[in-house]
């Protein structure tokens, strides 16, 4: 039996309690990124880009969990403000390939700074050791959902 099943507390979900964590984090971020005058959708359409590079259209959909028309909407703003770039594929003229552009690369070293001071601020209370162990947990979590697998993860931590 697991810490969480042995719980019969609502409120002490994990689920629930990241649920309350998220949404006071996205409000302190959403603080911290305004004077770049970009959304929570866009920072996360540049971070995908400069992780990963020129990027389909389409893969960017599937990356950041949002519908296909919303996307459209995020890059041309993201290209209206010279953010980005796209071309079409040369293999696939139906495919759109999305860039960072310089100036998005710059305004990430601006967003990153302001993400920094959100992580300090929100975890004040914990120490390097802590943090460390609980950025590494939260990457499995995201890429376990980002993989869609109904899997758990290794148990044997």
């Amino acid at each position: 039996m697991t810490i969480v099943e042995s719980r019969s507390d609502v409120g002490a979900a994990c689920s629930l309690l990241m649920v309350q964590l998220v949404r006071g984090a996205r409000r302190r971020i959403e603080e911290a990124v305004a004077p770049t005058g970009l959304r929570l959708n866009e920072v996360l359409a540049l971070v995908h880009l400069h992780e990963r590079g020129p990027s389909a259209q389409q893969t960017l959909v599937e990356l950041m969990c949002v519908d296909a028309t919303n996307l459209v909407a995020v890059l041309n703003s993201l290209e209206d403000a010279g953010l980005i770039e796209r071309r079409r594929d040369r293999s696939d003229r139906r495919r759109a390939i999305v860039a960072l552009a310089a100036p998005g690369e710059q305004l990430l070293a601006q967003v990153d700074r302001a993400f920094r001071q959100v992580d300090d601020e929100i975890l004040a209370g914990l120490t390097l050791t802590e943090r460390q162990t609980l950025t590494g947990l939260l990457s499995d979590l995201v890429g376990h959902i980002a993989a869609g697998s109904p899997q758990p993860l290794d148990e044997t931590r």
